[in-house]
Order: C-alpha cells, then structure tokens, then sequence
C-alpha cells in the first residue's frame, strides 16, 4: 500500500485535552530527506500529529499546530502511520507493524500504553473514528483485496463495508453521520472517491474522470470534501461539495495529502512529492503554507 500510495502521490472541540508529553523531543527530520505519508490534527487544533520516514521506516510525531513542541511518539520505525485522534482526545489510533503484522493500535496522546486491535490473517491500516468514538473504519485485504471494514473501539464486532471488484482505501468517517468516504480503483491511476453507509449500503460514486482522485476527507460540517487529484497534471489539493459537484482546486503546489483544522478554518497537507516532503498550514483561499516541518527549497 506505500508503495502504491507513494506512485499515485508522487470534530469536537475538547476542553479538557491532555497535554501530550511524548516519548522525546526534537526537531523533525530534515525534509530534503524524509517522506511523509499522513497527518491528523488533535480535536481542540492544538496539535498536528504526523508520520515520517527519513529512510529507516516510518515513526509518529507529535507538533504544536506553529511547529513549536515537536516530539516523537514512537522511535522504532516499525511501520507507525496513519494516525487518527478520538473525538474525545483521549487517544490516538494508527498503523503500527511492530508485532510483525499490519495491525491497527491505539495508545494515549503521550505516546504511551500501545494497545493492538486487530488480529488474524491480513494487513489492517489507516483507521478513521465514527463521530462518537465508539467504532472505527479501516482498510484491510484480509479477504484477499483491499476493502473498507468497521470495528468497535474495544476491537470486537468486525464487519466488512465493501465489497468492491476494485480495490479500497482509506476511509473516512463523516464527522456528522454514519457515511464513510474513500477511495477505490484498479491501482492503474483511476481511482475514483466514493462515499458509502457504515452498513455497506447507498454506495455513490463521488468523482468521475479517468485520473487519480485520493485520500478524501470531510469538511468539520460535513459539506465539502477535501482530496488529492493529478486531473491538471500534477498532484495538488481540490475541494468538492458532499455531492462530488463544484470542485476547486485550492492552489498551484504540489500537494497529495490533507485534513481540515476542527474549526474548518485552515487546512493542514503534506506538500512535495516523493522521496521530499513537508508539512504545512494554510488557508483556504491557498495563500501560501506556515511551515510545520522543515519547509521545501521549491513549490
């Protein structure tokens, strides 16, 4: 799926968050020489948290939404990526493969009590909250190819959500109902975003063109959907209403990932393209990013 990723690429607002305090401090590798894959924002806008591979595999960090405060989450570059902060802000789901598997984990913002939710057969990645906290969506190939699944919070009651011929990635669960978002396609460059009932029903077709349409996500009012499409040529960001109508793209630099602050204001996204990446903010009206990460030396 990285690799994949990697070719087609190159909201509640909590009072009583807890204050992080993570496994170490320091300064983000250097983007002239990491890549990163994903990044989610805490429920209150305080924090960015984020993956990055400087070349010895992938690690969570954790970030003050101007770049201040930058510590590590996890130090073993066992495959941990695609985080997802609970509604509540009580913990932090994601990838992790340090027990050998592709399996999906929670641990508290600091970084601490790693607990593994899924198990069996199969790779299980990229989770996404319900908007009460109580399950999650993920993708997973346990049956053989990529499909989108959901499963409570405390890891029981698994169920598979599509059953697509194409493959599925990455879902995301509407801040405001029970429809997820998500990708899904042939892996020949025309992936296609779809959104579909957490029951695996009123499955529509949101994006219809013959280029890649990647790694949706939903506006905090559930209205507009955020994505990633190479329709001009290169990846950059697009924004569309809910119904996949009036698309825009948001601005001219290269760009595949990205996640709308809680208060709908500003848009966090990895910016670059493989193997250089970083980490920014902007507004919608696209003016140029603040820089989180080391920034770029070129749009």
């Amino acid at each position: 799926m990285l690799t994949r990723s990697v070719v087609f690429c190159t909201a509640v607002l909590l009072c009583c968050l807890i204050t992080p305090q993570a496994h170490g401090q320091g300064t983000a590798p250097d983007s002239t020489a990491v890549f990163h894959q994903d990044l989610a924002w805490s429920p209150d806008g305080r924090w960015i948290v984020f993956s990055a591979n400087p070349g010895a595999g992938y690690d969570l960090w954790l970030a003050r939404a101007d770049g201040s405060a930058m510590k590590s989450l996890t130090a073993d570059g066992k495959g941990n990526l695609w985080a997802a902060w609970s509604p509540d802000g009580k913990a932090i789901a994601y990838t992790s493969s340090r027990d050998g598997g592709t399996d999906i984990y929670l641990m508290s913002p600091d970084g601490e009590n790693p607990r593994r939710l899924t198990q069996g057969t199969g790779r299980n990645q990229a989770p996404s909250w319900s908007p009460d906290g109580s399950r999650l969506a993920f993708m997973s190939d346990r049956t053989g190819r990529w499909q989108i699944f959901v499963l409570r919070s405390d890891g029981t009651d698994v169920r598979q959500v599509t059953r697509d011929t194409t493959l599925a990635h990455n879902p995301v669960w509407s801040p405001k109902d029970s429809r997820i978002v998500f990708y899904a396609g042939s892996g020949k460059g025309d992936d296609q975003i779809l959104a579909i009932d957490s029951n695996g029903k009123h499955r529509v077709q949101l994006t219809h063109n013959h280029v890649n349409n990647i790694y949706p996500s939903w506006s905090p009012d559930g209205k507009q959907i955020l994505f990633c499409s190479n329709r001009n040529g290169a990846n950059a960001l697009f924004v569309m209403k809910a119904d996949g109508s009036d698309p825009m793209k948001l601005n001219d630099r290269l760009a595949f990932f990205g996640r709308w602050s809680p208060d709908g204001k500003k848009i966090a996204a990895i910016f670059g393209m493989y193997p250089h990446t970083a980490i920014g903010i902007m507004s919608l009206d696209g003016t140029e990013p603040t820089w989180i990460t080391p920034p770029l030396s070129e749009p």
